[in-house]
């Protein structure tokens, strides 16, 4: 009976399918970078962000009034620490760390390009480059248990004993590294140029993006000395559970004057939740304006398919009476116009799929990714392969038309469904 309908209103029929073909071609194009931007924005942060407050570190300009040059003779490790030492025992802080310009959620960002073991050449994997990026910290300032970065196996790391030769890596990093064996103690780089030590590995972390939204990449952890080459940029402290954070930092913004050691002071404070959102701001903006473009097109659907049927009402509501007059329920009669828009829906949908991915065919089937080839081995996901990352766009967009189908023929069918038996008769 559904086919028959389709069959006998045709010219409806085919206006509706060319505007579900041309839907489906568009939702192929803005769905795809759509779903896999939005799985790397909805990947974990690894470490606890909503109970952290970042303070930064700032220093008085020789010009400020309050500038005391009685300090300048003194070590910069003794001021930081005393910083570090007050905000300790402030109420409501459970721990605080001194963290680095090149720390999570940061602008600074410094990479190495690395190559990874040989025997995953075996394994199918083409390339072996892959960067990791660094992580400076400042040793025995509690930089782990106050971020709560977890170690491979999910449990609280505990940082090492390190030196100028020894960096934390990543599970990742260490896995493509060594893959057969542990990374622990083994050399990451060798004495070159740049080095006269050989680096090797302290200890191992789980995965853990370096902002929001970075994807999948490799990290590592780099100790400075404070009054090394990296000097500290913030002070993070871990609250309590049950602490009010914003409250916590509207209190902290009121007393910030007493946080001052010789000339450095503490200014800015700021939740590490919403300085995870400012980095990841402008992506976030391009994000939602293709969610809009996305949800544009599915209203027009939805408009297309109850117009449609809306504009059909009344020649279908003879049809509906005869149904009625023999018995058939008013479910029925609204299972048929709805079964007849998922139909055509589906229909349209695989005729637009098919002449998509015969244009991406010819294109080589281009793959936007946010890993390297060794990442995506060692931590896979939907999107790395064409059968994955085709089969799942595409039943996002099956599904999306169906429901919007299904409801703007849904509409119009209940108006249908309703008219009394007599007077759909009627002009019978």
């Amino acid at each position: 009976m559904i086919l028959k309908s389709i069959i006998g209103k045709k010219t409806r029929a085919t206006a509706l399918l060319v505007e579900v073909v041309v839907v489906t071609i568009i939702g192929w194009l803005i769905i795809e970078p759509v779903a896999i931007n939005t799985t790397k924005y909805l990947m974990p942060a690894g470490y606890d962000y909503d109970r952290l407050v970042m303070l930064t570190i700032d220093c008085l300009d020789e010009q400020s009034h309050l500038y005391d040059e009685s300090y300048e003779n003194t070590e910069r490790k003794k001021m930081y620490g005393n910083l570090l030492r007050m905000i300790r025992e402030r109420e409501g802080v459970e721990n605080a760390t001194l963290t680095s310009y090149q720390s999570f959620e940061m602008n600074g960002r410094s990479s190495n390009g690395m190559h990874a073991d040989s025997i995953y050449i075996k394994k199918g994997v083409e390339n072996l480059d892959f960067n990791m990026t660094s992580i400076i910290f400042f040793p025995k300032t509690d930089f782990f248990a106050t971020f709560g970065i977890k170690d491979a196996n999910g449990k609280l790391f505990q940082e090492p004993e390190m030196t100028e030769g020894s960096y934390i890596i990543s599970n990742s990093v260490a896995k493509a590294l060594f893959p057969e064996t542990t990374a622990i103690g083994k050399e990451i780089f060798p004495v070159s140029d740049w080095c006269p030590y050989a680096i090797t590995a302290a200890g191992i972390t789980a995965d853990m993006p370096y902002v929001k939204g970075d994807g999948r990449i490799g990290t590592y952890y780099q100790v400075s000395d404070i009054d090394g080459w990296a000097s500290p940029h913030a002070i993070t402290m871990r609250l309590r559970d049950g602490v009010n954070k914003r409250k916590f930092i509207e209190n902290l913004t009121t007393d910030l004057s007493r946080y001052r050691s010789g000339n450095f002071y503490l200014t800015h404070p700021v939740s590490m939740s919403d300085q995870r959102d400012e980095i990841f701001a402008e992506k976030q903006r391009d994000l939602t304006q293709k969610w809009i473009i996305v949800a544009f097109f599915f209203v027009n659907v939805f408009l297309g398919v109850a117009g449609t049927f809306y504009v059909q009402c009344k020649t279908r509501i003879p049809d509906a009476g005869v149904m009625r007059a023999f018995g058939a329920p008013r479910s029925a009669i609204i299972r048929n116009i709805v079964g007849e828009a998922l139909i055509t829906t589906f229909i349209g949908w695989i005729i637009g799929s098919a002449i998509y991915l015969i244009y991406l065919k010819s294109k080589g089937f281009p793959m936007e990714t946010d890993a390297s080839p060794i990442m995506q081995y060692l931590r896979p996901m939907w999107h790395d392969t064409k059968l994955g990352r085709y089969s799942v766009i595409g039943g996002i967009i099956l599904l999306l038309l169906l429901v919007t189908s299904a409801l703007g023929a849904w509409l119009p069918a209940r108006k249908v469904g309703r008219v009394p038996i007599v007077d759909s008769l009627h002009d019978e």
